[in-house]
């Protein structure tokens, strides 16, 4: 029997190339693949998305294009102007294709390239889309973060049978009495084997409380490993390897080393030193990279809280299918007191994240239906049938008995919801939560009221 390990934000090996396993609406890999195969439209059409995020691979690229009449018509003009800006971001070889390009302008050309640059220059885009990065009070968030009382659960048994090692990238909230709730799994490799282990450790492992104090949102990796392999000796230079990648322009690596700054307490970084490298990822058009930048934005996750640059962030990644994504603006069409239009929006991108197989989609989608009217999409079956699959195998988390019981009182089946909310308060003093909550929503079931409300932290 080969010796196994689970080790939690230590030694860290991602295999990058996962993070394209969603093909995004444009990114750099996407659009010079179109270019070497001739297809200079599409490759054209993925530059231009990419170099108006400002992106300087992609201008740059934009420039060349133009400049060849390839995929659009020729115009020294505009291969200038889009130079122009590669050049201000940083790129040596679209200086010299400036320089080369400008002695041959018409007069005027110049205001030409500046009408580009005041639509798409790095002030416009500042003032639009990218964060205002702040060193805020993050390290005293990230000790929060930091279980005081880890559960290292034991190695999955079929991935030990089979040999199989990975890691696990996973957001999730701490709330005031110490516990986490709904868990993220953001990335996963391979996929399929270790997220229900992680889920099991962050519920049974015990952070500080704070009581009177909102949720934290905090993020953690897994490593495991079997035995002779995952030595922690390696991770200094897996972390300096990766950075030397992130600076030469490789936009997987940049989405890693943010992770990594992110997800590894013994690095000692705020949130704020990870999101300028997510941005730069999310230039080149990695979804989850996307995802990254638009939730710190709504969240004021180590820069400004500003909701009109996270949404628009968010919706480009989940153009490209990425569920974290579709969740959160599903989330956030839910707060407060929503209407029958922002149910809608919201259970249409839970069906869109559920379609693709996405556990959250499935959880979440499970929980509007269970406390919608039916008037407005509840349907208090499917939540049943929904919940079933997401939490098969799982026997002690009172989350599913939550939604259970909401979806019983919505179908009129108030002694079935009480059982389910008694259970789901039972389970959760045993992993002490704090059940006020809980309480209040099995007063409900008591007396035949239906819960109507949001069961889920997000």
């Amino acid at each position: 029997m080969l010796a196994a390990r689970v080790m939690v934000a230590t030694g860290v090996f991602l295999a990058v190339a996962g993070f394209l396993s969603h093909p995004a609406a444009a990114d750099l890999v996407s659009a010079s693949t179109a270019y070497q195969k001739g297809d200079y439209s599409k490759a054209f059409q993925d530059f231009r998305e990419l170099a108006e995020l400002g992106q300087p691979t992609a201008q740059f690229n934009l420039a060349v294009m133009y400049a060849k009449g390839q995929g659009v018509r020729q115009s020294e003009i505009y291969a200038y102007a889009w130079a122009s800006l590669a050049a201000e971001n940083g790129l040596e070889k679209a200086k010299t294709l400036a320089d080369t390009l400008r002695p041959g302008l018409a007069p005027g050309s110049e205001k030409i390239a500046a009408d580009i640059e005041a639509q798409f220059g790095n002030a416009v885009l500042d003032a639009r889309l990218n964060p205002k990065v702040i060193d805020s009070a993050e390290r005293e968030d990230r000790t929060r973060c930091r279980p005081v009382h880890p559960y290292i659960p034991p190695y999955p048994g079929d991935a030990q049978r089979h040999g199989i090692q990975g890691r696990v990238y996973v957001e999730f909230s701490v709330m005031p009495d110490g516990r986490s709730r709904n868990p993220r799994i953001v990335y996963a490799v391979p996929s399929g084997y270790f997220e229900p282990t992680v889920r099991d450790s962050l519920l049974h492992s015990e952070f500080a409380a704070a009581s009177g104090q909102s949720p934290i949102q905090c993020t953690m990796f897994y490593n495991f490993a079997l035995s002779g392999a995952g030595d922690y000796s390696q991770l200094d230079s897996f972390v300096n390897a990766t950075l030397a990648q992130a600076k030469a322009g490789d936009p997987q690596a940049q989405m890693v080393y943010g992770m990594l700054l992110v997800g590894l307490p013994q690095l000692n970084k705020p949130r704020s030193a990870a999101l300028p490298w997510f941005l730069k990822s999310a230039r080149a058009g990695v979804p989850v990279a996307q995802y990254q930048v638009g939730f710190s934005l709504l969240k004021g996750w180590g820069c400004d809280c500003e909701e009109n640059k996270g949404l628009d962030w968010l919706r480009r990644a989940a153009q490209s299918g990425q569920p974290d994504a579709e969740v959160t603006l599903a989330m956030y069409a839910l707060r407060g007191s929503p209407d029958d239009e922002r149910l809608r929006q919201a259970k249409l991108w839970l069906e869109q994240a559920s379609a693709s197989g996405s556990r959250d989609g499935k959880l979440y989608l499970s929980a509007l239906l269970a406390t919608a009217p039916q008037a407005q999409g509840g349907d208090p079956r499917r939540a049943l049938l929904l919940l079933g699959e997401v939490f098969r195998g799982v026997k002690d988390d009172p989350t599913s008995f939550e939604i259970q019981a909401a979806a019983h009182a919505s179908a009129g089946e108030f002694k079935d919801a009480v059982q389910s909310e008694r259970e789901a308060v039972a389970m959760a003093q045993k992993l002490k939560w704090d059940v006020t909550p809980l309480n209040e929503r099995l007063a409900h079931y008591m007396t035949n009221q239906p819960w109507r409300g949001s069961l889920l932290e997000f």
